[in-house]
């Protein structure tokens, strides 16, 4: 029995093509699609377009969380049109002259490895009286973690605060699957 099984890690090791890398660690894959994330938000803050732009994936889809933008952006041309209004109104509105034109300051990051290839992160952004809801998609590409979906949501908060869940801490939490 010894040597049938070792001759069975033997084969299982040869067997694997020379060029295979190893699988990333779940924790070296949550700290890369943490600092993807980071990225984008840091480039939207800034209202940087290139770097804005190159957190998204091709072919990316978008639900905003206000109108004008009620319906999914689910071509180049819809997503393009639909952030050049959005990056207008904040530059327009934060009468600030240089970025940053405005501060995200997520709350509750929950990242959650899918599989080697795709995440899923969720977190809060309150403001005010309003808490947004975000939810981000994204997929391990040749170029890096890429944003495949966003949605975003804006709620009224109310007055009395909703207690925590209890299940889910108030800190940044990362779960792989």
């Amino acid at each position: 029995m010894r040597i049938s099984l070792a001759v069975l890690l033997l084969l299982s090791t040869v067997a694997a093509p020379a060029d295979a890398q190893p699988a990333p660690t779940p924790t070296a894959a949550t700290s890369e699609v943490r600092a993807a994330v980071d990225t984008f938000l840091r480039a939207f803050e800034a209202l940087d377009w290139p770097a804005f732009r190159a957190c998204f994936a091709e072919g990316a889809t978008v639900f905003h969380p206000t109108p004008p933008h009620v319906l999914r952006t689910d071509s180049p041309e819809s997503f393009e049109r639909a952030w050049a209004a959005v990056f207008e109104r904040i530059r327009r509105n934060s009468g600030r002259t240089a970025p940053p034109y405005f501060t995200l300051a997520p709350k509750n990051v929950r990242i959650q490895l899918l599989s080697e290839r795709s995440a899923l992160v969720t977190f809060h952004l309150p403001q005010g009286d309003t808490t947004g809801r975000r939810t981000v998609i994204l997929e391990k590409l040749e170029a890096g973690w890429k944003i495949v979906h966003v949605h975003a949501s804006n709620l009224s908060t109310p007055a009395t605060p909703v207690p925590a869940d209890p299940a889910s801490p108030g800190k940044d939490e990362h779960r792989e699957r």
